[in-house]
């Protein structure tokens, strides 16, 4: 998915890029306040970069998209870093639980 996003950074149609990057970066909502507030910079950079050629032509956007590609690996980061939190979490609770049915087991005997 993130490669796809990454090919939509170069993409003719900036106004169709940004709109399939919005759709396919929703299945991210709601699972940080990090993750959404980088989701909403990187779409911003990517209207940014629309307006860029859309006003100066191709020539002036190289920084516009080297941004984009920055706040896209951000996101790219956050939403490894919450999944793999999430699961760090679940299996603390387990690990947790554990200990806990062990420290019952041990004061019965």
């Amino acid at each position: 998915m993130f490669d796809r996003i990454d090919s939509l950074i170069d993409a003719d149609d900036c106004r169709a890029a940004i709109e399939e990057a919005r759709a396919l970066l929703l299945r991210f909502e709601q699972r940080s306040g990090a993750l959404t507030h980088a989701i909403d910079d990187f779409l911003l950079d990517l209207i940014t970069l629309a307006f860029i050629v859309e006003c100066y032509g191709r020539g002036f956007e190289l920084l516009a998209r080297t941004l984009a590609r920055r706040r896209l690996a951000k996101v790219r980061l956050l939403s490894e870093g919450v999944d793999s939190a999430r699961e760090n979490d679940a299996q603390s609770l387990l690990l947790t639980g554990y200990r806990a049915a062990f420290r019952h087991s041990d004061k019965g005997n």
